[in-house]
């Protein structure tokens, strides 16, 4: 009788098999974690943090091996704001990472206010990481409480909640250290610049206003050197009616789609049609093109690179206090149409809390997400899981068997192309 179950249980274990590699296209994967709050603590305030746990920056050499040496720097980050904190150059040899707020003590229990009780942060990281297995860290000095950063070519921005600076760009040399910065005042009234994003063809960003709930399109000014001396506004400003988080272009400029997180209800991805080519600036208009109901919490989206396919990362209710009621997080995938109408294809559920980051592979064949931490109880940790894509008609994704523990905040994956 045992050697028949034994038999049966080897049969059903042979046809569910799956291999436990991580299949993904790129040379690494960047991973910021936040060593300083549970994901809970936006809720309840109460940090949780473990005595010795500090930030770090993490890369991960693919494809991976078991008992590979990974490459860790205890660089400062901070979960707060969007997923727009950490930037990797075309050749995956640099990274820049913000400090949107300061670390806290061990001692640090109780945050009345998340938002504004860390301290502030006002610096960038400049990390070689052309040696996965060992970055590098150096520091440069920018605006207070820097919000996003957004890198093309070899222009750095960053904006910042520092007065007459809300914006700076930097030239980034060969090396990786900045041979320019250059601040320029946006002139906000009771606003932040809380996103930046450059157009695919350099000339132009946009620029989120949380609080106004409102999207500019800046174009670049150039001096008589050709390079950008400054950014103005080209038209007027694109509304939304909740709350606008983080933003990204399609791979040919045609579509600008946004984040609107509703405040913690079921949230919308909103796609605008800029137009850059109107002759005056003054009189170009920016529509909405389309509106898409996806999940709540929706900090990060990721369009393909042929602009057909779009994920998003939905933290839903997964990261209330674990004495209230928790939610499940999932992932998303959604059709995107050259019209910027999006449809739901399906969700897929997460084992793990709040989901920040998400990121397609070079190819578009797979996704990382990121996990701030597990329903662990004892030591915590982060970690990164993943999806295979099945092309065709009607695509979909088919979580992989193996995923990457990080360190404990893991809320930034990023490409090392």
């Amino acid at each position: 009788m045992r050697l028949t179950l034994g038999v049966a249980l080897l049969s059903a274990s042979t046809a569910i098999a799956q291999t436990p590699t991580i299949n993904f296209n790129a040379r690494g994967i960047l991973a910021l974690s936040d060593g300083d709050m549970a994901a809970s603590a936006v809720v309840d305030g109460k940090l949780l943090k473990e005595i010795g746990v500090k930030d770090a920056l993490t890369v991960y050499p693919l494809p991976l091996k078991l008992g590979q040496e990974i490459g860790s720097s205890p660089v400062p980050n901070s979960a707060i704001g969007w997923s727009r904190t950490a930037a990797v150059t075309s050749d995956g040899r640099f990274a820049f990472v913000i400090e949107t707020r300061g670390q806290t003590a061990d001692s640090a229990k109780v945050m009345k206010d998340i938002a504004t009780d860390f301290p502030a942060g006002s610096t960038m990281y400049i990390v070689d990481i052309s040696n996965m297995g060992k970055p590098s860290a150096r520091k440069a000095p920018v605006g207070k409480n820097p919000l996003a950063v957004d890198m093309l070519g070899s222009n750095l921005l960053i904006t910042s909640e520092e007065p007459a600076k809300e914006l700076r760009m930097f030239e980034i040399g060969p090396g990786g250290l900045p041979t320019r910065n250059l601040p320029i005042p946006l002139n906000l009234q009771n606003a932040r610049a809380t996103d930046v994003t450059w157009h695919p063809d350099g000339e132009f960003i946009a620029i989120t206003m949380e609080e106004t709930k409102e999207i500019w399109l800046y174009k670049a000014k150039l001096n008589a050197q050709s390079k950008i001396a400054t950014f103005e506004p080209f038209g007027s400003p694109v509304k939304i009616s909740g709350k606008p988080g983080p933003g990204s272009f399609t791979a040919d400029g045609s579509l600008f789609i946004v984040s609107d997180l509703k405040d913690g209800a079921a949230g919308e991805l909103v796609a605008i049609q800029f137009n850059t080519t109107a002759a005056d600036p003054k009189t170009a208009e920016h529509k909405i093109v389309a509106q898409t109901a996806v999940g709540s919490g929706v900090e990060s989206f990721a369009i393909s690179a042929d602009g057909t396919m779009l994920v998003t990362a939905n933290k839903g209710n997964s990261a209330q206090p674990w004495s209230g009621s928790i939610g499940k997080a999932s992932v998303s995938l959604l059709t995107l149409a050259k019209d910027g109408k999006a449809t739901k294809v399906a969700d897929y559920d997460l084992d793990g809390i709040a989901p920040e980051s998400i990121i397609f592979d070079k190819t578009g064949e797979n996704v990382a997400v990121s996990v701030y931490e597990y329903f662990d109880y004892g030591q915590r940790s982060g970690g990164i899981e993943f999806f295979k894509v099945n092309k065709g008609g009607t695509p979909s994704l088919t979580k992989q068997m193996a995923k990457i523990s990080a360190p404990k905040g893991c809320h930034t994956v990023k490409l090392i192309p």
